[in-house]
């Protein structure tokens, strides 16, 4: 199953500084990836991770030269309908 996700990066020492990125991550099975597998496709994406806490899928890069936390803060799947107000006012426009 494809699996689509977004993902928070805070970079612990400077201040303010975080991005929200996406990522991309095939499973066997229908179930979600686990965090041994979010941590493996962040690893391989160049951020050498540790899991910090599995149950909220929060990962750590240890450096203490630039120390950063990523967490996942949402997932989908090509089966889950994505549900958009402002795009189906938009839509119901144009059926008129």
């Amino acid at each position: 199953m494809e699996w689509n996700f977004l993902y928070r990066i805070d970079h612990l020492n400077e201040r303010g500084e975080e991005r929200n990125l996406k990522g991309l991550i095939f499973t066997e099975s229908d179930d979600k990836p686990t965090a041994a597998q979010l941590q493996t496709a962040l690893q391989e994406g160049g951020y050498p991770v540790q899991i910090e806490d599995a149950d909220n899928l929060v990962f750590l890069d240890p450096n203490p030269d630039d120390p950063m936390r990523i967490t996942i803060v949402k997932f989908t799947n090509e089966e889950e309908p994505i549900r958009d107000g402002a795009l189906m006012k938009l839509a119901e426009q144009f059926r008129k």
